[in-house]
């Protein structure tokens, strides 16, 4: 005896408010320029303008905001998840000015402490961290495969917890439905899972 109205509905419909219904935030804000997506490119989450882009998705839909006819939100669409290590390929293929690109680096350092150690482990010959950030091409999957998971994990969950957040804080009695994934790989799910409340 329930029902909804779909997603991507007519709002002067659902603005009715007779039927409960569901909504979705669109973004624009920095892309990950060496991602590829059949949408478009995977958005930057480590730029501060992807939770600039978030609040002002959130402003275009200040009708639905705090509207107890609506359940809750999805962001983004059929977002292009790759395989678990794609969007830390992505970074590393971006320019040197790219935030994704930089906190990577910035883990590595961390990790590594000297590139020497970098390139001993990664099979590669780059002079300095600088040189690093200068490269484009990827590195061998195999020998580089940890680090790379470990920043698709950290890449994704930025990205769920920064939406979490903006949510909760613009619309804290609805809920987060999740990115309506298309094809997933495991390391996206389980982020999707710690932060959104409906998985799609």
């Amino acid at each position: 005896g329930m029902n909804t109205i779909a997603n991507w509905s007519e709002a002067e419909i659902y603005l009715q408010r007779r039927t409960p219904y569901v909504a979705t935030v669109h973004l624009g804000g920095p892309v990950l320029e060496g991602s590829e997506g059949y949408w478009g490119k995977f958005h930057d989450v480590f730029d501060p303008g992807f939770r600039q882009a978030l609040r002002r998705g959130l402003a275009v839909r200040n009708r639905e905001v705090g509207d107890p006819w609506c359940l809750g939100f999805f962001v983004d669409n059929e977002l292009a998840w790759g395989d678990e290590v794609s969007l830390a390929l992505a970074a590393l293929a971006s320019p040197a000015g790219q935030a994704a690109k930089g906190a990577f680096v910035a883990d590595l350092q961390a990790r590594y402490r000297t590139v020497d150690r970098l390139n001993a482990q990664w099979g590669t010959a780059h002079v300095s961290w600088d040189g690093l950030l200068a490269h484009r091409e990827p590195p061998d999957r195999e020998r580089a495969w940890e680090d790379l998971t470990a920043f698709y994990s950290r890449t994704a969950e930025t990205y769920f917890r920064t939406v979490k957040e903006e949510l909760a804080a613009a619309a804290p009695h609805q809920l987060y439905l999740g990115c309506r994934f298309a094809w997933v790989n495991e390391r996206a799910a389980r982020a999707a899972f710690r932060f959104c409340d409906v998985i799609s």
